[in-house]
């Protein structure tokens, strides 16, 4: 009797024509010293990315991805397939790309949808880049640097703008609350709820590196780095980053604690933890309070429509849902372009928006159920990848900066729940750069070895 036909990987790759052209020019990489060097060209590339993330207007970004595809096509050319590692991964990685030119296709505004499904494309490209070079230790460590180095620059600009004040470019604060004359820092971003979000991954790293960097010099930049960036994005005064950053330090205080309570061998040593914890969690509380703006802001939160910026969004979400119900399947298509072209048929009155402050509900109304169903398979995908990898890891250091990736995971999309911030390029892309580091498996060098995966302690 027939064996039943079963979805196999290996024997797809062997009938497959796209896959026979991967690594079509390996034989001209050998003696190449463009390919021969790809590492350091890539590699080279995202730091400089990095560097110009938080400074750079957003054309520039654009054009820089369009750089990193030609690398992408060159790299995927250069090298040999390596089997069907994440091969779930990368076809709903496809599949969810298939649905944004889908909804392109059928958008009621579709010149407006096309340049937002490029940006899109661009993004998903940009992943398969970071996939490539992460995968190498050392740029893993060099990478991870630059963003904490450059994220402590922009912190501490963003930290002068607190005490010495900042011009306010959009009323960020509801005029008539008593919070009106408060200043919310912005950096160099502009937006502090876009600040918030580029600061958030950086405060879940620097706590890794706390707990692993082992010199003196790097421990000091490591609490610098936690200190000063964790100050900063509490004081954007963003709620929904307070509640991202409250997402993913209990999920790393999580993790992290429940494999240190069972190594413990006296129970006197688990409840000083759990006591150290309340501890904490009492002084942040008490602190928090007695800083009126933080006081007000946290009170905001259960305020339902009485806080202005609550009902701002509940009358967005409103008005986003009619479009919804308007183009269920496949959305009005992807980009704020796009979005401007379509909610002004639908807003409330006096209730204008360039987006629909929740990242779920964008993705639902620019790429329709189908997208939408693409985009949650693919990111329990990663999460799955990166619980998986997590068992795998070698070493304690590797699974605190495993852990610390799956939390700025978490933190991000909590976050995203309330704003959009996650579709600008300097969060975007720091999305898939730690997708990049949850996914891809980590391989922690013996000690005293010269390729340590994460940022070394040496520094």
């Amino acid at each position: 009797m027939a064996e039943p036909l079963t979805p196999n990987p290996a024997s797809w790759q062997r009938g497959s024509y796209l896959w026979r052209w991967l690594g079509r020019l390996s034989p001209w990489g050998t003696t190449s010293w463009t390919a021969a060097h790809l590492p350091l060209l890539v590699g080279g590339f995202w730091g400089l990315v990095l560097v110009l993330l938080p400074v750079a207007p957003n054309p520039l970004i654009g054009l820089l991805l369009l750089g990193g595809a030609v690398l992408w096509s060159l790299v995927r050319l250069v090298t040999p397939p390596q089997g069907p590692a994440l091969m779930d991964l990368w076809g709903l990685v496809l599949i969810y790309g298939a649905m944004v030119i889908l909804a392109v296709v059928f958008s009621p505004v579709r010149p407006a949808a096309v340049d937002g499904g490029v940006k899109v494309l661009l993004y998903l490209v940009s992943f398969g880049l970071l996939t490539w070079t992460v995968g190498r230790p050392a740029w893993r460590s060099r990478l991870l640097l630059v963003y904490l180095l450059v994220s402590l620059g922009v912190a501490v600009y963003g930290l002068r703008q607190w005490f010495f004040g900042a011009e306010t470019l959009a009323t960020w604060v509801d005029p008539e609350s008593p919070l009106a004359n408060t200043s919310r820092v912005y950096s160099t971003l502009g937006n502090p709820n876009l600040l918030a979000g580029y600061l958030l991954p950086s405060v879940g790293w620097g706590l890794a590196a706390l707990l692993t960097w082992r010199t003196w010099p790097t421990r000091l930049l490591a609490v610098t780095l936690v200190g000063l960036n964790g100050a900063c994005l509490i004081l954007t005064l963003s709620r929904g980053a307070w509640l991202g950053l409250a997402a993913m330090v209990g999920v790393m205080a999580i993790l992290l604690g429940s494999r240190w309570w069972q190594q413990q061998p006296s129970g006197k040593a688990r409840w000083l933890l759990v006591l150290g914890v309340i501890v904490g969690l009492i002084l942040l509380a008490g602190a928090a309070w007695q800083v009126e703006p933080l006081r007000l802001r946290l009170l905001s939160i259960a305020a339902g429509r009485g806080d202005s910026s609550n009902n701002f969004r509940l009358n967005v979400w409103a008005a986003v849902w009619d479009m919804v119900r308007d183009f269920p399947w496949t959305g009005i298509g992807p980009g704020n372009d796009a979005f401007n072209r379509v909610y002004p048929f639908y807003q409330r009155p006096n209730f204008n928006a360039l987006g629909t402050y929740s990242i779920p509900l964008e993705i639902l109304v620019e790429a329709g159920v189908f997208g939408f169903l693409a985009f949650v398979s693919l990111t329990l995908s990663i999460l799955r990848h990166a619980w998986q990898n997590l068992g795998a890891i070698e070493g304690p250091a590797g699974r605190v900066w495993q852990v610390a990736t799956i939390g700025v995971l978490v933190g991000l999309m909590v976050h995203g729940l309330f704003d959009t911030v996650w579709y600008r390029p300097q969060v975007q892309l720091l999305w898939w750069f730690a997708v990049a580091l949850a996914v891809i498996p980590a391989n922690p060098r013996p000690a005293g070895s010269d390729a340590e995966v994460e940022p070394p302690s040496e520094c």
